[in-house]
């Protein structure tokens, strides 16, 4: 496996609307992944009726994904940082989430890609409604 761009998918399973996978895909090669980090979770991890919708929407895009989804189990940071030395990343891109702890991981992971010489762009994502835009 010899792929430069890494597309982390996240509570964003789905091909369309997806701001980073988008982007993502400007590149030829993208190595996407979906990482289950109960970890750092903590008081915030999931229950059994969410594993079950977990399970079957990751089973759906890997389908779309033509069996090309790869599935990992562990701590984010440590994860992402060993595909990126095995697999010659240069960039990776994911979705922003807005929960506390995952703001907090996710620039702890940021900085430790981007010392082993990692572009990470993160995306956020829209809403739009009858509110208006907020």
């Amino acid at each position: 496996m010899n792929r430069k761009v890494l597309h982390w998918f996240r509570q964003d399973l789905r091909l369309s609307d997806n701001p980073a996978l988008s982007e993502a895909s400007r590149h030829r090669d993208i190595f996407p992944i979906y990482i289950f980090d109960n970890h750092n979770s903590g008081p915030h991890g999931i229950g059994v009726a969410s594993r079950w919708w977990l399970h079957q929407s990751l089973t759906e895009l890997d389908r779309q994904l033509g069996g090309n989804l790869s599935i990992f189990k562990g701590e984010a940071g440590k994860i992402l940082i060993a595909l990126a030395e095995r697999n010659d990343i240069t960039r990776i891109f994911w979705n922003r989430c807005y929960e506390p702890w995952r703001v907090s991981r996710d620039k702890k992971i940021k900085e430790l890609l981007e010392e082993k010489g990692v572009v990470v762009q993160t995306k956020m994502h829209l809403f739009f409604g009858s509110l208006g835009r907020y």
